[in-house]
């Protein structure tokens, strides 16, 4: 009986206290095209978008990319796009031409390692007369400034360069089968480094401790590759460059058709320096089975556990307000795991528009009584 009095009594201030100092229920609402999820308000985009892309539309809509600053707002946003089943419409835009690049990529090393193994058993640089192209034979007397342009062998000719501001560049005058090796990269031998954009390095043991460099900045001793320049896309590119016994050779990476420069990518470090990066997505992600959604501009030291670090990442934007570095991120759903990659720069695959993703969008909630 006391207890029913308690509760009755308790029911009484209640009541009286919810008259005099009203209860406001605060609920949250979104702009429109956006959802609400706990404290967040979010906006799925299936639409494959570039990052520079998924900004804009963000910021058309009110938004911004999603911040991933919170474990758990990571954590209810995969609930919500697996609730949804929005997995299979997560995929990344021209993956079948990438995965065909990447491919194209591995059959280039097996045919390298498959030359090099053939060099290494017979100390030979050529496996078949049909497929491997000697040097030009040098005349009794030469002016040694010119032998690496006399080296040129026939059915190649070195003339002004396609690139701009590259000089000379090394073309075909007639057709070149695909994995036909040009030759040897011929030039000096140094412990150091010499001229960047001419010299490889070559690693001597497989702690990549021991090196040396070739070194062809001397016309005078080189020989014709040295005129052959850098591709700046997979597009121009078909020489592939291998090192192999401690040389460096060069391969074409496909049918070359008449009157066309050579060109191969010199290299992470050579790369770096002339601005160009050459990272290939299928390196990094599962592209052919799994799926992408670019999430977010990240702070630089959060969620360390999530991620893979790698060399090369897209520029960085810098948010004046907080002070932060934030970088793209791919969320990956694949056999019923997420995994966070950082966003890397693919533009040497997949063009000046990057990796084409789905995103999420968000925006600070709105309050409504």
């Amino acid at each position: 009986m006391m207890n029913q009095q308690y509760i009755a009594y308790f029911i009484l201030i209640v009541g009286i206290f919810s008259t005099v100092f009203p209860i406001h229920v605060v609920t949250l609402k979104c702009k429109a095209g956006f959802e609400n999820i706990a404290k967040w308000c979010f906006s799925i985009h299936l639409e494959s978008k570039s990052l520079s892309k998924s900004r804009e539309i963000c910021e058309k809509t009110g938004g911004n990319m999603v911040l991933l600053d919170e474990h758990m707002k990571l954590n209810l946003l995969r609930k919500y796009i697996q609730e949804k089943r929005l997995i299979h419409k997560l995929y990344v835009k021209n993956k079948e031409a990438l995965l065909k690049s990447y491919q194209e990529l591995q059959d280039l090393l097996t045919h390298h390692k498959k030359y090099c193994k053939s060099y290494k058993k017979n100390k030979l640089k050529k496996p078949t007369e049909e497929f491997y192209v000697p040097n030009a034979k040098l005349p009794v007397f030469f002016d040694e400034n010119e032998r690496a342009r006399l080296t040129t062998p026939p059915g190649y000719f070195i003339a002004n360069s396609s690139i701009p501001s590259a000089g000379y560049g090394a073309w075909t005058m007639t057709g070149v089968k695909k994995y036909t090796v040009l030759g040897e990269y011929e030039g000096e031998e140094h412990k150091k480094e010499g001229n960047q954009p001419y010299s490889w390095v070559i690693y001597e043991d497989k702690e990549r401790k021991k090196k040396h460099y070739i070194d062809a900045s001397s016309p005078a001793k080189s020989n014709w590759l040295r005129y052959v320049n850098c591709a700046r896309n997979v597009r121009e590119e078909n020489v592939f460059s291998f090192g192999c016994d401690g040389l460096v050779f060069y391969m074409t990476t496909k049918d070359v058709e008449p009157n066309t420069e050579l060109l191969t990518w010199y290299g992470e470090n050579d790369g770096r320096f002339l601005g160009i990066t050459r990272l290939h997505p299928a390196s990094e992600m599962n592209l052919k089975s799994a799926s992408h959604i670019r999430l977010s501009y990240m702070p630089k030291d959060s969620l360390k556990d999530y991620l893979k670090y790698h060399q090369n990442w897209f520029s960085n934007k810098y948010d004046k307000k907080s002070n932060k570095t934030y970088h793209g991120i791919i969320d990956i759903y694949e056999d019923g795991t997420w995994t966070m990659q950082r966003e890397g720069n693919y533009t040497y695959y997949t063009g000046e528009q990057g990796l084409l993703v789905p995103f999420v969008c968000e925006h600070e909630p709105l309050e409504k009584e």
